[in-house]
């Protein structure tokens, strides 16, 4: 009986091949989409899963950062017996030097001897007790181990860093695949950066610079975070940051936690749960918009199999019996789509990969619990997909059916619901693609307050007594116009300093600058009119506005002092459009200042052949050290990745949904003029036009597009308002685009259901009625 089953269903598969074909493909390209975001969300929500001791680490933050100073660690654990070790953590770039005097550019972070201990990662050589546990010690990553020294082992190697030799004592897996830690190329103790930050013996002890992430392992079976509140008292007496309410809580939180905290920090890479969320969302829908499109091609073309059914049970065959036939026959095509879709899935893993900015690895998923848990998803998606169309079918009895009842029916209530539904869903992703479009849009073309055209920035390796003469070279070359050392500029946020003012806490970030960055900037200036002096200082308008002063004040209560105000400078961004401008001052850098940056200004049509001779210069100056640099603008657009990758994403879906209603709506479209052959017949008989007959086929079909409009227009403006107040700059939400999205998605359905619409009606009428 099974067989017989399964012999008249591919039968009826292969009678209506474009239902097959269009279930098939739209199955199947939803399906890929949710097996990679599928597999995608997973590895987002297990990140630090992996760690032994996860349930045990905690990272210590307040409502701004996750950064305090390095004695803070060892206080702590002197006064609370709950902690077990720590470690502090600092990310940074440098230059490392090979036994072969081969200069090499790196990014490392600094940590602590116990942080082996506490985080578990895989240490292919050495052991996590020794790997950090002389101050020299360095443990590289395998990549960056297998780049510098080959397939030989690296243990107790030589490497010289920032002109510091080191010891290597270990290598490990890339941290950054298992956990939050950004990717690195070594971790080194972090006693060495009392070297590298020229030997300053209070460095460890001083609490004065607060730029160092904690993390802590509590011992089992205690509390620790209950402990924040003695904690922030303890702050309030004698730590700087917490005095005053610059800083107002303390907060240990747990490793499961960081890596969607709304806190940044230093050496991490995070993500966003609303993002997640926005992904999940999707799965469910292309998954929701699958099924409904299975339900309505098969209702609409089972007229073709409900004599089938019917004569079925006229042979005795039960309900029940039918119902498990068409649900059986659903998970089949279900299971079959599904196989393409994983084909399909391992072709497109490495632009997803591109897209997300993402390590998936398909074939690293395969595990006993992950295809059981696959099989039990295909057969419910399957069961889903096919049974409420087995009981519309099977619950007409046999005499309304061999009458014809089930054709009028099905042409006019079974499917019009779900078509809506689709609509809805497209018009409402139809919209949010063009409003996060027009808002990364805005954000990367908005106006800066400074010049960002055809300016380049290279990290400054050159001592002071070389700066001059690397300039003079630099003027030299034609096609370079300006060229400025800065330590802080608007590329890279400035330095932040902190302070009070007439009894309120201030914050300032604070750029350093040499004569030439005005010019290059072409920042609008207003002068307050006093006499120039080198200790002068510029501040932005917002700084007026905030403190309350004078429209053009002489002097301000700076960081370092009572200054004189040169000018006021217009707002300028030195942060994204997701934050609102802060206040922010300039001066003129002193001699003994170490510029951070080099900024050059490029004119003519061949800046790559300009740079080359800017390289081969600054190699010289430099020693040989490594030539990284980058152009501003490309820098500031950087800033609003997220932002594109949402909207490439949204817009992806849109498509996508557009591509799965469209299939449907089409194979409805047929199916549906098949069963009005007889009333074309008879209109045409009558004098109806082509057109007339256009008309009214299409009209069912625009009625329910309208109705989703008309639901999808609150949907979309409720979520995409709710984003938008994310940030500080942003677009309106006009009227006109979700006019436009509604015009477009009726477009979609006029030339979709149209095209067939004309074919039925330039059918010859005695045709029709011969046929019907």
């Amino acid at each position: 009986m099974w067989l017989k089953n399964f012999k008249s269903f591919l039968n009826s598969l292969v009678n209506n091949k474009l239902y097959t074909i269009v279930t098939l493909v739209g199955f199947t390209i939803s399906l890929t989409f949710v097996i990679l975001l599928s597999v995608y969300i997973k590895n987002e929500l297990t990140v630090n899963s992996l760690q032994k001791n996860g349930s045990r680490i905690y990272r210590l933050i307040n409502e701004n950062h996750a950064e305090y100073a390095p004695p803070i660690g060892l206080y702590l654990q002197n006064e609370f017996p709950e902690i077990e070790s720590y470690t502090r953590i600092l990310e940074n770039p440098g230059i490392l030097e090979t036994q072969d005097n081969v200069k090499v550019k790196f990014n490392y972070l600094l940590a602590d001897s116990a942080f082996f201990t506490i985080f578990s990662f895989n240490l292919i050589e050495g052991k996590p007790e020794t790997a950090l546990k002389t101050k020299n010690s360095v443990v590289l990553s395998k990549e960056f181990a297998n780049k510098i020294f080959g397939n030989n082992s690296s243990l107790d190697k030589l490497i010289t860093i920032e002109g510091i030799d080191c010891i290597v004592k270990g290598v490990v897996d890339d941290i950054s695949k298992t956990s939050s830690f950004k990717k690195c190329d070594a971790i080194i103790n972090f006693r060495c950066i009392e070297d590298f930050w020229g030997g300053d013996p209070n460095l460890l002890t001083s609490m004065g610079n607060s730029s160092f992430g904690l993390y802590f392992l509590a011992k089992p079976n205690t509390d620790l975070p209950s402990k924040a509140s003695q904690v922030l008292e303890m702050f309030k007496k004698d730590y700087w940051m917490y005095k005053d309410e610059r800083t107002k809580t303390v907060v240990f939180e747990p490793l499961a936690d960081n890596y969607f905290s709304p806190i940044r920090a230093r050496a991490t890479h995070q993500n966003n749960k609303t993002f997640i969320a926005v992904l999940f969302a999707i799965v469910i829908l292309i998954l929701v918009l699958a099924i409904i499109n299975y339900m309505n091609l098969t209702i609409a073309q089972s007229g073709s199999r409900v004599k089938e059914m019917a004569i079925k049970k006229l042979h005795g065959s039960s309900r029940k019996e039918l119902i498990f036939q068409y649900v059986n026959e659903s998970i089949i095509l279900c299971f079959v789509a599904f196989l393409l879709a994983l084909l399909l899935s391992f072709l497109a893993e490495p632009i997803f990969n591109s897209l997300l900015k993402t390590q998936l690895n398909l074939a690293s998923e395969f595990t006993k619990s992950t295809v059981l848990i696959t099989l039990v998803f295909v057969v419910l998606v399957g069961f889903i997909s096919g049974i409420i169309p087995a009981f519309i079918i099977t619950r007409l009895n046999t005499i309304q059916v061999l009458k014809g009842e089930f054709r009028r029916k099905s042409k006019s209530i079974y499917s019009k619901l779900l078509i809506g539904f689709q609509y809805i869903v497209v018009i409402v992703l139809i919209i949010s693609t063009i409003i996060i479009a027009r808002q990364t849009s805005f954000m990367r073309n908005h106006s800066l307050g400074f010049n960002s055209s055809n300016i380049v920035w290279l990290d400054n390796n050159l001592s002071n007594n070389q700066m001059a003469g690397f300039k003079n070279e630099m003027n030299k070359i034609p096609g370079v116009k300006r060229v400025s050392f800065v330590k802080g500029s608007p590329v890279d946020g400035g330095d932040n300093r902190s302070y009070t003012y007439e009894d309120k806490p201030v914050s300032f970030q604070v750029f350093k600058v040499d004569s030439s960055f005005f010019p290059m900037m072409e920042m609008n200036i207003t002068s307050t009119g006093v006499a120039y002096t080198k200790e002068g200082i510029w501040i932005n308008r917002v700084t007026v506005d905030k403190l309350g002063l004078d429209s053009l004040p002489k002097s301000f209560k700076a960081y370092n002092g009572e200054k004189t105000v040169l000018g006021i400078i217009d707002n300028f961004y030195f942060e994204s459009l997701h934050r609102e401008i802060g206040m922010a001052l300039i001066q003129q850098m002193s001699e003994t200042d170490e510029p951070k940056q080099i900024l050059i200004q490029l004119e003519g049509n061949n800046p790559i052949s300009v740079l080359e001779k800017v390289k081969k210069s600054y190699e010289e100056y430099a020693n040989g050290q490594p030539f990284d640099y980058g152009f501003v603008n490309d820098t500031i657009q950087s800033w609003y990745d997220s932002e594109k990758r949402t909207g490439t994403i949204v817009s992806y879906f849109a498509m996508l949904s557009i591509i799965i209603s469209v299939m449907g709506i089409f194979a409805m479209a047929v199916f549906y003029n098949h069963q009005k052959i007889k009333e074309i017949g008879i209109r045409k008989v009558n004098g109806a036009t082509v057109f007339q007959i256009v008309k009214i086929l299409n009209r069912d079909f625009i009625k329910w597009v309208a109705i989703a409009f008309v639901i999808a227009c609150p949907i979309a403006y409720y979520s995409m308002n709710n984003w938008l107040q994310e940030f500080p700059y942003k677009i309106t939400l006009d009227w006109w685009i979700f006019a436009l999205a509604g015009i477009f998605a009726i477009i979609v359905s006029l030339l979709t259901v149209s095209w067939q619409s004309f074919i039925a009606a330039r059918r010859n009428p005695v045709e029709a009625l011969r046929y019907e």
